[in-house]
């Protein structure tokens, strides 16, 4: 209804409570051990606020939101406030502090292929801790969606990523290792997968896809990410439109992968609702590799191709 009737409402807010992290993964620029956290009453308040707004969901991100001391305070303010909440994790905390878990609709773990390449980028037992992580959702019904990055040392790794989504009953998501985690137009560093073998994978991955293996991307995203590190230009981006994301300091961005050095409004200072007022949707954006932000843009373009595969329709080109 937003794009139908030309308004802009943060439907779809990322909050990272924290840039704290128990993982210092290879591709990652984004985590510090020091960084300031949300103070609780603060991010309370910001999720009565967008509430008010018109958010219908909220995303967890980090850092590792886990390591947030007050994490399940925030999950249980937004499902009071009837909000769907999603979260995005290494998984490493997520057997200790199951019991705050209980209102996540979904939690986006981050695996990266099999034990070796997995902890090739994120430390030596990382990926027995996560895997740990994963399973005790499960067993707890949470659904539970593997993300893995492809990178210079598991881009090849895909197949055992989706032996392993099959196995746990998940599905799988897939994207690049791009330069910067805080700025998407970065489009490649020294982690990063030449550009043959990457492509190669998304077209592995989208086959396995249309045979019927567990791959979460929207095939139109796909598409899209297999481009990747050749600038694509996004002329429907959602962000600022009806998405957002807000850091530890309450600067909010009209995605998590803007560029965090742009002068950004306050939800601390301004509030929620007249932060996002304020904020000015890209234009110029060519270098969108997250998948789920993708999703989103097409969502906000009413563009069919999201369905592909799933609802047998026409699809226009």
């Amino acid at each position: 209804m937003a794009r139908l009737l030309g308004r802009r409402r943060p439907l779809l807010v990322n909050i990272e409570p924290t840039h704290r992290c128990n993982l210092a993964c290879s591709f990652c620029d984004k985590a510090s051990p020091h960084a300031p956290q949300m103070e609780t009453p603060r991010a309370l308040r910001l999720i009565d606020e967008l509430a008010a707004a018109g958010t219908c969901s909220i995303c967890f991100d980090g850092g590792e939101p886990l390591v947030h001391p007050d994490i399940g305070k925030l999950i249980a303010r937004a499902r009071a406030r009837g909000l769907r909440v999603a979260m995005s994790t290494n998984g490493i905390l997520i057997p200790k502090r199951i019991d705050e878990l209980a209102g996540v609709s979904v939690l986006k773990v981050s695996l990266d292929g099999d034990q070796e390449q997995h902890d090739c980028g994120r430390g030596v037992g990382a990926y027995q801790r996560a895997l740990a992580g994963v399973q005790a959702a499960r067993q707890r019904g949470i659904d539970v969606a593997l993300r893995m990055t492809l990178a210079s040392h598991n881009v090849d790794g895909w197949p055992a990523m989706l032996r392993m989504a099959q196995a746990l009953g998940c599905k799988a998501l897939f994207q690049p290792a791009i330069g910067s985690v805080m700025d998407q137009a970065i489009p490649a560093g020294v982690h990063s997968a030449e550009v043959t073998r990457y492509r190669a994978a998304i077209d592995g991955i989208a086959r396995a896809q249309r045979a019927g293996a567990p791959v979460a991307n929207e095939r139109v995203c796909l598409q899209h990410l297999r481009a990747w590190p050749e600038p694509r230009r996004v002329r429907f981006c959602a962000g600022g439109r009806i998405e957002a994301a807000i850091g530890p300091d309450g600067k909010m961005f009209p995605c998590g992968r803007y560029g965090r050095h742009r002068n950004a409004p306050n939800v601390f200072t301004a509030g929620a609702k007249a932060a996002f007022a304020a904020l000015v949707p890209p234009t110029d954006c060519a270098n969108c590799w997250c998948t789920l932000t993708l999703a989103t843009c097409y969502l906000w373009r009413l563009d069919p191709r999201l369905v592909q595969g799933r609802i047998p329709l026409p699809l226009r080109s």
